[in-house]
């Protein structure tokens, strides 16, 4: 069930910052401290977001409302459970109101360990068996004293009807877990599944990890319970509701919106040193010679086979549009002349706005097919971002898997269940009984690409796309622009594209004034063991070694992955087992970053180096790498979310991930960091390769994720909340950025 959860309040809370020292360990962090039992002559109104949150959904009981003071009762613990399970999910109830029987229950007060173990039976009939912390890093299971949590059990449950029965829950990868009986499951359930939104547990604990499970159960500890179990499935959470903006906040947005503007409607045209041609969709003819405007190229086609030089200069008709693909070529300046908006280039084959080219399919009333046999589709952008759809990815293994039924054939109908969901099949070729591997589609030379197309099908209940919408763009499976050596892009529109907009390797090239957008959600390739797909698709990257790299003033947006990109994604025999990996030397010099404006990314800049430099492996490394005067806004918000929901927690402006990325001369100044689901800025580096932080804007979320990073002074990476009372201490000590600022709510 796709959901939308909307914070109205401002977050304050303290986060509980948890590690997990499972086969990818993460450090330990501090564990926020138990919630003790107010003891006030006056009522006590909490502050914790849950609270506000079960208030506006209506699930906080009535009798707790003016007073959260005291212990919780059985019975407004049970009727709160259930007015959850409603919201989710009415068919669930049944099960629930069988599991727990509310006339079992005793005189006594309600304990801790009774809200686990009715916590376990309202999971268990939503279906939510699933283990989660493992996959986000913020698990503690080994750090848990099990025998002091299994001693602070009562074992007396008589409102449970079967508290002996034993259950199975599931890790990610679908394997079961037989725990046990009822209580001694929740116990483990609760360190392996945690609250989403704010990595914690459903029951706070103190700094030795004491759950105090024998102690009373507070009114204030039951709502964040309750809540925090419906926070532990996938949720589309709206950070940017559950932050109130500020003045500032409102001028740093305006700034924002200027850079953009700055941006769009900039008319520079880059000046060549060698001969100027001209290109012009609506009058060109590719017979003339293309030396002047009235003489203009048209197509795509003769650009990328004109017999240019190093220093020649290729501009495109301002307000012009081409679909398909641009093969640069070495030291030319690819820009726009004219007056207008920057001259587009598309990877959508078509616009599918036509009603003619849509047909129902027989036995529905609201899947439609296109016409066109398509290149796989990573998206649909209907009216130039208004809305757009919901790729569905079954695996392939001999022909496609269900993705709401294990193991069972796909069923176009019924995967397609939302308005909105499309299918693009894209199998025109097969290889070794599956879809065709895609990635070798990106090794080939200009006009040696296979093509390899497919239907398209798309649920709409409004009626036929082609009459609702004015405008249908396909993110279809090709690189919009392939580079060359020294070349230069400059205030070109590069749009609609399933996999990436500007890709190269081994070689330097230049991006500025451009606007890149709608990007990836293509299939990179099918798993050969799972048949599960790998999904891609990057703004701009450019791997292996350079001398020279750069992306500055453009406006990046709504890109499946990276806004930009620079890697050196090798392995080594340890983690491939390949014997013979075939290492060569990686180095990537002079990369910058500067005066962009990226928004709703899942990482707007990327950066992974896998292998450790000349430890064995070669060379692997970056120098003079200058990240400056950059905003990055809503980090982790874009359409990635929609298709990938579990990426969210990973989402950071800055992601270097957990690789060793050496660097020497890294620079990361004078940006700002605007509201992101996960850390603002992540990396798993050595602290001697990390990026020297100068002048940086921090905004998120009170106790949100400020960083995944190595403190100064300390060894490994962990993660730093951002805590509003002392974020600024935070920023200059642990970041090291002591000019950084933040805004005070």
């Amino acid at each position: 069930m796709k959901k939308l959860i909307c914070f109205l309040l401002v977050l304050v809370f303290i986060l509980s910052l948890t590690s997990c020292s499972t086969q990818n360990a993460e450090p330990t962090a501090t564990i926020a401290p138990t919630i003790e039992p107010a003891v006030s002559e006056t009522p006590v109104v909490s502050t914790l977001p849950e609270v506000a949150e079960a208030k506006t959904m209506g699930i906080e009981p009535d009798a707790w409302e003016s007073d959260l003071s005291g212990s919780a009762d059985f019975m407004s613990f049970y009727d709160m459970v259930s007015k959850l399970i409603s919201s989710v999910d009415e068919n669930a109830l049944t099960s629930w109101t069988e599991k727990v029987n509310k006339d079992g229950f005793p005189s006594r007060s309600m304990r801790r360990d009774d809200a686990l173990v009715m916590i376990m039976e309202a999971a268990d009939a939503l279906g939510w068996t699933t283990y989660n912390a493992r996959d986000y890093g913020f698990c503690i299971e080994n750090e848990v004293n099990y025998d002091l949590m299994f001693s602070q059990l009562s074992w007396d449950y008589p409102y449970l009807t079967d508290a002996e029965r034993q259950m199975s829950l599931l890790f990610s990868d679908g394997s079961q877990d037989p725990v046990g009986n009822v209580a001694s499951t929740a116990v483990y359930y609760m360190q392996r599944r945690m609250d989403l939104s704010q990595r914690t547990h459903f029951l706070s604990c103190d700094e030795n990890m004491d759950f105090q499970l024998n102690s009373d159960l507070t009114k204030e500890d039951a709502i964040a319970a309750v809540m925090r179990l419906y926070h532990s499935e996938i949720l589309g959470i709206d950070i940017m509701q559950s932050r109130v903006p500020t003045e500032e906040d409102e001028a740093l947005l305006k700034q924002a919106d200027d850079l953009k503007l700055r941006i769009l409607n900039n008319q520079d045209n880059l000046t060549c040193t060698g001969t100027s041609y001209y290109i012009s969709s609506s009058g060109g003819d590719d017979t003339a010679d293309g030396k002047s405007p009235e003489t203009a190229w048209a197509t795509l086609e003769k650009v990328n086979t004109a017999p240019l030089k190093e220093g020649d200069g290729v501009y495109f008709m301002r307000g012009d549009l081409w679909r398909g693909q641009l093969w640069a070529q070495k030291g030319v300046i690819y820009s726009a002349y004219g007056e207008g908006d920057k001259p587009k280039i598309y990877a959508s084959s078509c616009n599918g706005a036509d009603p003619s080219k849509w047909t129902l399919v027989e036995g529905t009333e609201n899947i439609w097919h296109f016409s066109e046999q398509l290149m796989h589709c990573g998206n649909i952008i209907f009216n130039e971002g208004e809305s757009y759809a919901h790729g569905i990815y079954p695996a392939y293994l001999n022909g496609y898997v269900s993705t709401v039924n294990q193991g069972q054939p796909f069923d176009l109908v019924q995967e397609l269940s939302e308005d909105l969901d499309f299918f693009s099949e894209a199998d025109s070729i097969l290889y070794d009984g599956a879809p065709f591997r895609y990635t070798v589609m990106d090794n080939c030379d200009y006009n040696e690409s296979p093509e390899v197309v497919g239907d398209l099908y798309l649920r709409c209940d409004k009626g036929n796309p082609g009459e609702i919408y004015e405008s249908i763009e396909f993110a279809e499976r090709q690189n919009v622009i392939i580079p060359a050596d020294d070349a230069v892009f400059n205030n070109l529109c590069i749009k609609y594209c399933g996999s990436h907009a500007i890709f190269g390797g081994d070689i330097g090239f230049d991006v500025s004034f451009c606007e890149i957008g709608w990007i990836g959600g293509s299939i990179q390739y099918y798993s050969y063991d799972t048949g599960e797909a790998a999904i891609y698709g990057n703004g701009v990257e450019c791997d292996g070694s350079y001398d020279h790299y750069s992306v500055t003033d453009c406006y990046i947006y709504q890109c499946f992955d990276a806004g930009v990109s620079n890697q050196d994604p090798q392995e080594n025999a340890a983690v491939t087992g390949n014997e013979n990996p075939g290492y060569h030397d990686v180095l990537q010099q002079n990369i910058t970053y500067a005066r962009n404006l990226f928004a709703y990314i899942n990482m707007p800049i990327e950066i992974f180096f896998t292998l450790e430099d000349n430890a064995g492996f070669g060379t692997h490394r970056m120098e003079n790498t200058l990240i400056e005067d950059n905003y990055f806004l809503y980090t982790g918000f874009g359409f990635t979310s929609t298709i990938m929901p579990e990426w969210s927690a990973y989402s950071s402006a800055y992601e270097g991930h957990r690789h060793p990325n050496a660097a020497k001369n890294f620079v990361m100044r004078n940006n700002v960091f605007y509201l992101s689901t996960g850390p603002l800025i992540t990396s798993g580096a050595k602290a001697e390769f990390l990026p020297a932080l100068e002048g940086n804007t921090y905004v998120q979320t009170n106790g949100g994720w400020l960083a995944y990073w190595t403190p100064q002074g300390e060894t490994e990476s962990r993660y730093i909340a951002y805590k509003q009372a002392t974020i600024a201490e935070i920023i200059a000590n642990e970041l090291g950025d002591k000019q950084g600022t933040s805004f005070a709510k």
